[in-house]
Parts: structure tokens; sequence; C-alpha cells
């Protein structure tokens, strides 16, 4: 009797499970429009995941995808969205969004909690439990006001280029009817780079070629590009460095070539519809950074700012406001490359910083990437996203990299301490110290790594033992 009451039981239990109805795959709406995929929405830890880039794509945004660092980003309508598989803390436009579960790859497709997608771009989610639908409204295009019309289907293309040449710079500006300006041409290490990169895009010569300052990670791999490219003007910040073996090779390849070589001094340069405006002349400021040219694209609604590596003076010296949408942030990110001075001035939405990965110099400086956070300026990074090419109609302009790394991890704890909005570390038993914020700190494992990234001792905790470092140093309290 007892086994007979278990194969009833095992029997019920078999005959139930058949009868109960399966579930399918969700359907997923996007704006009323049924959406396919390849690889169907899953279940994982109670979280649906609908497949990333499908859904990405069928708004509009347009997605890349780094191997390496197994990372997807999406953009749209000036907005970043960065997640890399495995993690549960993507970014959009550089805030963390937390997720449950993470994202992962299914049947070589990424697939990403449904909520997070859907909202990524402003959207709203809306779930059906009994008809197993999902409906994703995504935010509408601003309409065209009267004031505002859309640019023409000839509106000219403008592509600047921010070329990938480690801890320099290296600009190429390309233009309707075949007009190129290169800013800088990075170090003489990097010069095969910048011309192997050139003739990728087409260049046959440059039109103008502009050398911000004598400092070989800027001039050193002109020399190259001169020999290899037929010039048509160089313009310079007009400081001779004659005892620089770089200025000395940039000079000579200049001369060599024949052209115009004149100085900063205001020029204007038209090339249809775009105009590039030097914004500097022959003021001499002390460092050779501070004499940097300094120019200024217009493009219609979209200007770019190129400042060299000019440091506050010169930067607070420039007339007006001069609103620029794109900023290549000076200094390579470095300490006071940016400040709330400046950024009013000419009012950014993205940053572009120019930087060597693992640089010795510990650029970009934390304190400049919380200044542009905090002003809601999305960034890019050569370091993490290799070449990045900025593209407009002088109407919108949209982003895109040749690779999208994470940004190292800040650490959360170390033998010195810093408040991110005070240039000052401490000894984490320090009384200033324990009132910072969480959400304040920023950690360094040595002295000197808080010293590389601009920081400064306090003389509350820290003893000065190398006075030829710090000879007359002494912070106020507060």
């Amino acid at each position: 009797m007892q086994k007979f009451s278990k194969w009833l039981l095992v029997t019920l239990v078999f005959i139930c499970l058949i009868a109960a109805p399966v579930l399918s795959a969700p359907t997923i709406d996007l704006d009323g429009r049924q959406l396919s995929f390849d690889v169907l929405p899953t279940i994982d830890d109670g979280r649906t995941l609908v497949p990333l880039r499908a859904i990405f794509e069928a708004m509009g945004a347009t997605v890349n995808w780094d191997q390496d660092s197994q990372t997807a980003t999406a953009m749209k309508d000036g907005n970043t969205v960065i997640l890399q598989i495995g993690s549960t803390a993507p970014t959009i436009n550089g805030e963390i969004r937390e997720l449950d579960v993470p994202a992962k790859i299914i049947e070589g497709r990424t697939l990403a909690p449904l909520r997070f997608v859907g909202e990524a771009f402003g959207g709203t989610v809306d779930w059906d439990q009994a008809s197993q639908l999902i409906s994703i409204t995504s935010v509408p295009a601003p309409a065209a006001s009267p004031e505002t019309p859309p640019a023409p289907e000839d509106a000219e293309i403008i592509k600047v280029h921010y070329i990938d040449v480690g801890q320099g710079d290296s600009i190429y500006i390309q233009l309707p009817d075949n007009n190129d300006i290169l800013i800088d041409g990075g170090s003489e290490a990097h010069a095969e780079t910048v011309i192997n990169y050139l003739k990728a895009q087409g260049v046959d010569d440059i039109e103008l070629m502009i050398a911000t300052h004598p400092h070989e990670n800027h001039i050193g791999g002109l020399p190259a590009v001169l020999k290899a490219f037929k010039v048509q003007e160089v313009l310079d910040c007009g400081l001779q460095e004659p005892f620089s073996e770089a200025y000395k090779k940039y000079a000579a390849a200049v001369m060599a070539e024949g052209c115009p070589w004149v100085s900063a001094s205001f020029q204007k340069y038209i090339f249809g519809d775009s105009v590039l405006k030097i914004l500097t002349g022959s003021t001499n400021w002390v460092t050779v950074a501070d004499n940097s040219v300094i120019c200024r694209l217009e493009t219609g609604k979209t200007r770019f700012l190129f400042p060299g590596n000019a440091g506050m003076l010169p930067r607070n010296a420039l007339k007006g406001n001069i609103p620029s949408e794109i900023l290549k942030v000076c200094g390579h990110g470095g300490i006071s490359t940016v400040n709330k001075t400046f950024l009013d001035k000419i009012k950014p939405e993205t940053a572009i910083i120019s930087v060597g990965a693992d640089n010795s110099f510990a650029h970009p400086s934390a304190l400049t990437l919380f200044e542009l956070e905090e002003d809601g300026v999305s960034v890019f990074r050569t370091d993490l996203n290799g070449n990045i090419v900025v593209t407009t109609n002088g109407d919108t302009y949209s982003v895109n990299t040749d690779k999208n790394l994470p940004a190292p991890a800040k650490p959360k704890a170390g033998k010195f301490v810093a408040n991110i909005r005070i240039t000052q570390y401490h000894d984490p038993t320090c009384e200033l110290a324990q009132k910072i914020a969480p959400e304040s700190q920023v950690w360094f494992v040595t002295e000197d790594e808080a010293i590389r990234r601009g920081f400064m001792p306090c003389n509350n905790c820290i003893e000065i033992k190398d006075q030829d470092i710090f000879p007359l140093y002494k912070i106020p309290q507060r």
C-alpha cells in the first residue's frame, strides 16, 4: 500500500507539471512596435534581462563594444551609457546606477536588466503580468521650434579628431572641401601614429598647422608631419626655445617647408561656414605652457575650444564669455586645469582629456574630474577611449570612440586621505580628516602619490620631511 501511495504521488506531480502552462519569453514593444530578437529575454535571480544592443539601436542610439574590457557603450542625444559585463555599477553620463543583477553574455549577445535598458535614455517601462507584455516608451526628440530650425540636409559635416598620442596632444580638424587643420603633433615617438591616422582619413595636404607651444609632447611629431604632407601655413605662439632640441627640429622643418610661418595675433580663418578664431596674441607669460595658442572653432551652434596647455592666468585673461560646447582640457587634465570661473565662462557640455595611460604625473587629477562632474560635463579620455571623434553639422554633435575602458576604481582606504574640494591631504587620524564626508574622500597609498596628484600636506598631522619640496609651505587652518 505504501509503494502504491508513492507511485500515485509521483504520477500526480508529473501530470501537474505537464498540465502547467509554459511561460513563453515576454513580448517587448517599443513605442507600440513589437521588437524581435535572435536571443530571447531571460530571467535571472527574479530580474528580466533583455538584449541591450537591439533595444538601444531601436531607440536610435549608437552602440560600441570593446571586446578587451567586455564593455558596451551607447550614445544618444549627448547622453552616454557605459555597461561592463559582470558589473552591477554601469554609468549614465558618468553617474553610477546600481543594478540588482549584472549584465551577462548569452549566445554572443549582451543581456542587461530590463528597467535599466528601458530607462537609460529617459524612457519608461510598463509590465503586464497577465499578457507577459513589456512596453517601453522612449523619449521623443524635441520638436524643432520656429527659432531653432532643423539643420538642412546639405549642412556641412565637420569632424574633430582627438588622436591618441599618449601623454601629449594632437588634434585633427576635418573640414568640408578637403580643408584640414592640425593642432599639435604629439611627441616624436608618436609621429608615425599621427601620420598614419591622417593618411587613413584621406588627408593630402594641411591648410593650417598650429603648434600651441614648444613642449616636446606637442611639437615633437610635427617635423615628421611636415615631411609627410604639404603644409600651407604654420602658426605658433611666437615663443622660441633655442636650447630645446625639439624646438630646433621643429623650426628647421618649418623653414624647410617654405610656407608662411606666423605668430598668434588674434587671426580669423574662414572655411565655408566654419570659423577658426585665434584668441591669443603677443602677451608674454612666464611659463612656456602659459604662452600656448588658444583657439576656438565655431561651426554654427557647436563650438570647440582648444586652449593648449594654458594655465589659469592666460585662461582668465580671455575676454568675455566664450561658450564652447566641446572643451579640450588643457594640461592633460592636471591640477588646476579647470575651475568654476573658467567653466562658467565657456559652459562646456563635453570635455576631452588627452592623456597617457598610467602616466607618471597621475593625470588626470581627481580634482579636475570632480570639477567637471560637478558641472555636469561629460568626460572622454584618450587613455580610456582611444581616438575620440566629435562629428557635427553645426546644429547637433555626436561623440564616437575607439574603445571604452572603465575608469580606474577609486580606492576607499589608504595611508592618507584628502577632501576632493581642498588640495590638502591628511593622516586618517587627523581631526580635519575625520570631518571629510565619505563622498568627498580621495585616498592615497603614499605621500608621493598625493603630491603627484596636486595635493599638499596638512601641517597639523603631516611631518614635512623634505624641505626642498616644501621650504615655505604653510597651510592656513580653517
